[in-house]
């Protein structure tokens, strides 16, 4: 009887093995959260930007300099940009976008940046954030952090999300 109680046991253990082995194995990029997530590296930033302009109406004037573009998509959309301009530039990409809502002191700063200086670093930052229904009738969340690093240049970093 102790033969067939250990043979038992390892067949079991043998099987609890091979099931947890393949469960490790099928994994994907994933978040702490579990769900899958999939991160968008484009050959250069400007796919990034048109993407991210029709998803969330966001339209960059010509005097205005991408830093850097990136998205990512599960279950919700995420797109970061940073670009660098002027205080006009920043007028035309507030205005040509349709931000519903002026620009505040930022007291905090949560959000972390994908290019240009630290935002800690910083004399004076802004932030707004709007709501924007695009041409599939999402309802799109933007936010936008402005560093006012000098008089002539402002460093503007827009998050723009659906969930």
């Amino acid at each position: 009887m102790g033969v067939i109680r250990r043979r038992k046991t390892a067949g079991a253990l043998a099987v609890l093995v091979t099931v947890l082995a393949g469960m490790t194995g099928c994994g994907s990029d994933s978040q702490d959260s579990g769900r899958p997530t999939e991160v968008h590296r484009q050959a250069n930033t400007t796919d990034v930007v048109r993407e991210a302009s029709a998803f969330a109406g966001i339209v960059i004037p010509a005097n205005v300099t991408v830093l850097d573009a990136r998205t990512e998509r599960g279950i919700d959309t995420l797109y970061q940009l940073a670009v660098s301009t002027d205080p006009q530039g920043l007028d035309e990409l507030l205005a040509a976008s349709h931000f519903s809502t002026p620009l505040t002191k930022a007291y905090s700063v949560p959000e972390t940046t994908i290019a240009g200086p630290p935002l800690e670093t910083s004399p004076a930052v802004l932030e707004a954030s709007d709501t924007y229904r695009n041409a599939e009738g999402k309802t799109v969340n933007r936010s936008i952090i402005v560093d006012e690093r000098a008089p002539s240049i402002r460093f503007v970093h827009l998050q723009l999300f659906d969930t």
